[in-house]
C-alpha cells in the first residue's frame, strides 16, 4: 500500500504555501500524484465584518482578490513540481470548500488542509471550515496547524488508539508513513478497571507490516482525552498525531466530537484523521 494521488488544499489565505510545501514533499516521498485544487471563495470573514451587505461585497472582493493570486499559486507549483519532476494537475473551483474537498477527495489517497484559525469564522453554517473534511472525505486527511512550518510528518509518528473503526481506520490508511517512520508511538487511554492492553494487538497488528511501535498506557482519572492525547504528543515530540474523527452531520452542520473538537482546537502539531 501507499500514496498514489495526494490532494492539497489551496486558497488565497496565509497557510497556503506551507500546505503547498508539505503536499509536494509527500507527493516527492511517495511518488504520488498532487491534486492542486483551487478554491476561490473565501473560507472565513473577519470579525469586524457584519451584515448581509457588508458580508456580499467582502465576498467579491476576496473572490476577485484569490483568482488573480491563483495565477501566481499556479506558477509557483508548475515550477516547484518541474524541479521535483512530479505529475500533477492544477483544479480551481468556486463555492462551498468542504462540498468541493469532499467531492475531489474520491480521487485521492491522501488530503491536505489547515486548520483555519476558528475565531475568524463568523458564520460556521455558510463557511464550512476545511479541519471538518475528515468527517464528509473519501480519504484520510491531514490537518496542519494554523501557523508554523511543520517538521517531516515522518520523524515521529503517535497513533491515539481506541478499539473503535474510526481508529482503525485512520492506522491502517497512515501504513506508508508509520513504514517510513523513524519513530512510532502507540498511545492508549484507558478506564481505570480495564485490565486487558489493547494497544498490544494494534502493535501486533503493525509488526506484521513492518511497523516497530513503542506502547505507551495512560490511565483515565477523569481527565480531557484531547489534553492527554496533546499533552503526549508534546512529551514525545511527536511529528504527526494519526486519530480516528468522530463526530455526526447535523442538517448542513458538522458536529465535531469532543475528543477530535479539542484536538483540532488547540492544534500544535499535523494529524491524520479519518472518519
Amino acid at each position: 500500500m501507499t500514496y498514489k494521488t495526494i490532494l492539497v488544499h489551496l486558497a488565497h489565505d496565509r497557510a497556503n504555501t506551507t500546505r503547498l510545501k508539505v503536499g509536494i514533499a509527500l507527493a516527492s516521498r511517495y511518488q504520488a500524484h498532487l491534486m492542486a485544487l483551487y478554491i476561490a471563495t473565501p473560507v472565513s470573514m473577519p470579525a469586524e465584518i457584519a451584515g448581509r451587505a457588508a458580508s456580499a461585497v467582502y465576498i467579491a472582493e476576496a473572490t476577485d482578490a484569490a483568482r488573480e493570486h491563483a495565477d501566481h499559486v499556479h506558477a509557483e507549483i508548475e515550477s516547484l513540481c518541474g524541479r521535483e519532476k512530479l505529475s500533477w494537475e492544477w483544479l480551481t473551483a468556486e463555492g462551498d470548500h468542504l462540498d468541493i474537498l469532499g467531492l475531489h477527495s474520491r480521487y485521492a489517497d491522501l488530503a491536505v488542509v489547515s486548520h483555519s484559525r476558528a475565531e475568524l469564522i463568523e458564520d460556521r453554517v455558510v463557511f464550512h471550515v476545511p479541519e471538518h473534511l475528515p468527517l464528509v472525505a473519501s480519504c484520510p486527511v491531514i490537518v496542519l496547524p494554523a501557523e508554523g512550518e511543520p517538521r517531516p510528518i515522518e520523524e515521529h509518528v503517535m497513533i491515539a488508539w481506541k478499539e473503535c473503526k474510526e481508529a482503525a481506520r485512520a492506522a491502517a490508511s497512515a501504513l506508508p508513513i508509520l513504514q517510513r517512520a523513524g519513530r512510532v508511538t502507540v498511545l492508549t487511554v484507558l478506564p481505570a478497571e480495564r485490565e486487558d492492553l489493547p494497544g498490544h494487538r494494534l502493535a501486533d497488528y503493525l509488526a506484521r507490516h513492518g511497523v516497530k511501535v513503542n506502547e505507551v498506557n495512560d490511565i483515565d482519572g477523569g481527565e480531557n482525552v484531547g489534553e492527554v492525547i496533546l499533552a503526549h504528543a508534546r512529551q514525545v515530540k511527536a511529528s504527526l498525531v494519526v486519530m480516528g474523527a468522530y463526530g455526526h452531520s447535523r442538517l448542513r452542520e458538522m458536529v465535531l466530537g469532543g475528543v477530535t473538537r479539542h484536538v483540532l482546537g488547540h492544534l500544535a502539531v499535523p494529524v491524520l484523521l479519518a472518519h
